[in-house]
């Protein structure tokens, strides 16, 4: 017999249902900031207006990372490789930060089979076939996210799972890591708005705990990260879908 679904997390929200608005709000929502709210908390802008300086544009990623007005789309298309890499990184390193990110996925969701995962961070296996994973069929838009430090382990997630966005889905996946590691880096709800909306993170990253706030909601309070990096770059994920970034900014701390 399947497991009892208690042990598993799922939640039902209105978009599952009815996804297929594709409304751009630009105005003001839950946990948006101005940039003088941003300017009078310390922070710098690593991406405003139309200005990628602060970011390691490659060859392969011009007519697939573009900006255009205080919009940065990537269309999901750029060449991906070990060397030659999708993901844009910025320039400078950092070691302690907050950082205020706009995005959504703008595509138009359909229908797709979705993993569940357990609360111990595993996925649901097929009992009669324990390498299969359970599935449920869910609307998606889409997948991306920020690394931190340098590392595609350290992420949170921009994407279209039950669990939703902010998800640090390198350390949640790693098996080795602790039980309360693998815990502490799944969502403790989903605030991603419907798809198509913008929404906005703040991550912050002192020492190796990380806590994520998404559309002015707490979602990952702060997990210790064993191992992380103590300094690296902040990327932009390729995962071969469309997304789009709003301002980007970025305060580091003592």
């Amino acid at each position: 017999m399947p497991r009892p679904l208690s042990f598993v997390l799922l939640l039902i929200l209105p978009w599952q249902i009815n996804g297929n608005s594709q409304e751009v709000d630009t105005g003001s929502f839950l946990g948006k900031q101005t940039t003088a709210e941003l300017e009078q908390q310390g922070f710098n802008p690593l991406f405003q207006d139309e200005d990628l300086s602060q970011w390691e544009l490659q060859p392969w990623h011009v007519g697939h990372w573009k900006a255009n007005n205080s919009v940065l789309s990537y269309d999901g298309l750029a060449k991906h490789g070990r060397v030659n890499r999708a993901d844009l990184w910025t320039k400078k390193s950092f070691k302690d930060f907050s950082i205020y990110a706009e995005w959504r996925l703008p595509s138009e969701p359909k229908m797709k089979p979705h993993p569940l995962v357990l609360y111990n961070g595993d996925f649901l296996m097929q009992e009669e076939n324990p390498k299969v994973r359970y599935t449920r069929e869910r609307l998606d838009a889409g997948d991306s996210g920020l690394y931190f430090r340098g590392s595609v382990k350290c992420q949170a997630n921009i994407w279209s799972q039950v669990l939703g966005s902010g998800e640090i889905n390198g350390y949640r996946t790693d098996r080795s890591m602790p039980p309360e590691v693998r815990r502490g880096c799944i969502p403790i709800k989903n605030a991603d708005r419907p798809f198509g909306q913008w929404n906005a993170f703040l991550v912050t990253i002192r020492g190796n705990t990380m806590s994520v706030t998404l559309n002015g909601e707490s979602v990952i309070p702060g997990v210790a990260l064993p191992d992380l990096p103590a300094e690296g770059p902040i990327a932009l994920q390729h995962h071969g879908d469309p997304v789009e970034f709003g301002q980007i900014w970025i305060k580091e701390l003592n």
